[in-house]
């Protein structure tokens, strides 16, 4: 009868998502103010890891003390363990491993030891592009996955190494296949329409980038350039990212610097998103997801 009769929730281990939409663990994207916002929308955020231990462990415990859920982010290598048992000890119970390339064994070493802390900790792993990167990181005992791979908006991967796989194409290969991980569809959503292709495709959420770096709550000031408001976003394998993660003179760059443009409260995205999301469910009769999936008719355009 009505856009407003579509919900488009979504469990995410412990968190109910009202929004099917997740903040992406960049350093220009998820701080306390940007988990703090989308908690209140029905979404979450996923603080990054690009900085000291005790910085992200003190990000956490602000955002849990006003009650939102909030994930964190820690890597496969390194530090992963003491952030991670800090982290776990500051009452974080959603971990996402944030990697470039998902489908490694160092991947899932840290989800066998991880599981041996606790063994009830939800675990978000990846990237991954195929099937078979997909079943290989259920198998390894990831409760949801990132898929897609080089379709950011500052992603080099795809002009650096040839590796890339159109993120649609990637959410219907691993659909085909999932058995029970979440399939969290990561990188080229940069409008209401995506989000809802992927949905459509098989995702069960969408983890967002670029959208949110021009917004208030996302970390860093506001530039004006010739009259026009800016904000920089920048990707995890950028310059000056690694130059700030210890390494004064980094000799691979896979992430690009840019600036996006301002757009204010981070509300006026989140409406928008939601309401293209159920607008999109309304013309296909779904109340829910679910029903929204077996609806929708999928066409390929040549």
């Amino acid at each position: 009868a009505h856009r407003a009769d579509a919900r488009p929730a979504v469990a995410l281990g412990p968190v109910l998502l009202e929004v099917p939409m997740l903040g992406s663990p960049m350093p220009d994207v998820c701080g306390i103010e940007m988990c703090n916002a989308l908690a209140s929308h029905g979404a979450l955020g996923v603080l990054h890891r690009f900085q000291s231990i005790d910085a992200q462990v003190s990000e956490l415990r602000q955002v849990l003390q006003r009650g939102g859920p909030v994930a964190a982010a820690v890597g496969s290598t390194g530090d992963y363990r003491e952030r991670f048992d800090r982290l776990h000890d500051a009452g974080c119970r959603v971990v996402c491993i944030d990697t470039a390339n998902g489908a490694h064994v160092q991947v899932a070493d840290a989800i066998t030891w991880m599981r041996s802390r606790d063994a009830d900790i939800f675990v978000i792993a990846g990237n991954v592009a195929s099937a078979e990167g997909f079943r290989w990181l259920e198998e390894a005992g990831a409760d949801a996955i990132r898929v897609g791979i080089a379709g950011g908006s500052v992603c080099e991967t795809r002009n650096e190494t040839g590796v890339f796989v159109p993120t649609p194409h990637a959410v219907a290969e691993v659909a085909g296949v999932r058995r029970s991980a979440l399939i969290i569809g990561d990188s080229g959503v940069r409008h209401p329409a995506d989000l809802c292709k992927l949905i459509a495709l098989g995702a069960d959420c969408v983890m967002v980038g670029s959208v949110l770096a021009g917004t208030y709550e996302a970390p860093g000031r506001v530039i004006v350039i010739d009259g026009k408001k800016y904000k920089i976003m920048r990707g995890a394998a950028s310059f000056s990212v690694q130059q700030e993660y210890g390494d004064d003179d980094p000799e691979y760059i896979e992430g690009a610097e840019t600036m996006v443009a301002y757009k204010g409260s981070v509300a006026g995205v989140m409406r928008r998103y939601l309401a293209g999301l159920r607008s999109s469910m309304s013309y296909m009769n779904a109340r829910s997801l679910d029903e929204y999936r077996q609806n929708v008719s999928v066409l390929r355009l040549r």
